[in-house]
């Protein structure tokens, strides 16, 4: 199972998420960083856990639609892995986007996204490896504008997503977002592995200690987002490192399949 770092951006500082009430979010306090700079803090966490595959959530794109491609293309030129939620709502958010990082994953999430004809454009237009679908929830309820999905369940939402080639599926439920409330998005994630098996599958928000990342193996989990509990030290180089031993996912998949 994999860890991916967590980075909100907002204008030029990283935020820290909590629960969803982004008019609320203050600067990132991240380990030892003196600033809430999303260069130095993602350097350090780098330096610190050897980690280059990251999360960024745009909050100027989501909340705004004025995109933070500058900051983002610097992450990039890092030397980072980015999967970035840009807070795409329709096929025009693309063309204004223009041309993402390279070593880059785009992140087409329900929270935003207008309805699901757009995915389909937005599906046709782009190589399905590198789109990242993120079912975003509350509470366990989708996250999306009324009717945007015509009442299909999570269920058949992922499998309609996954019938147009992505592979690549994270669950996100924001009242558990830097919350260390626990694993909210658990049940919901159960039931996707056991029906959607080779689909790659990330979770992440609530996650406190070592014992809910065991528990997301054990249920199958490829990879976890870690945003809050890194940032504050929980983790130490040593206790997550087997998470990102390579074995590791083959293993735990292997076990669930029978």
């Amino acid at each position: 199972m994999k860890i991916y770092p967590v980075l909100d951006l907002l204008g030029d500082r990283a935020v820290h998420a909590i629960g969803g009430i982004r008019h609320e979010y203050q600067p990132l306090q991240s380990l030892d960083c003196e600033t809430p700079c999303p260069i130095e803090i993602s350097s350090r966490i780098r330096e610190r856990f050897g980690l280059t595959d990251w999360y960024v959530a745009d909050l100027n794109g989501i909340v705004h639609r004025d995109w933070n491609r500058r900051l983002i293309a610097r992450l990039a030129e890092n030397g980072l892995s980015l999967r970035v939620d840009w807070g795409l709502c329709d096929v025009e958010d693309l063309f204004e986007i223009g041309e993402c990082p390279a070593d880059s994953r785009m992140i087409i999430a329900t929270e935003v996204l207008r309805d699901r004809s757009v995915f389909d454009a937005l599906s046709g237009m782009m190589d399905p490896a590198r789109i990242t679908f993120s079912l975003d929830l509350i509470e366990g309820a989708l996250n999306a504008p009324h009717d945007a999905w015509h009442g299909l369940s999570i269920e058949e939402i992922v499998g309609y997503v996954a019938e147009r080639g992505v592979r690549e599926i994270i669950v996100l439920d924001l009242a558990y977002v830097g919350c260390s409330l626990g694993l909210g998005t658990l049940p919901v994630c159960e039931r996707l592995r056991e029906q959607f098996p080779d689909l790659e599958l990330i979770t992440g928000g609530g996650v406190r200690d070592l014992d809910d990342l065991r528990r997301l193996e054990e249920a199958g989990l490829d990879a976890v987002l870690l945003g809050s509990s890194l940032h504050s030290g929980a983790f130490s180089p040593e206790c997550l490192s087997r998470f990102t031993q390579t074995g590791v996912e083959s293993v735990t998949r292997s076990n669930i399949n029978g």
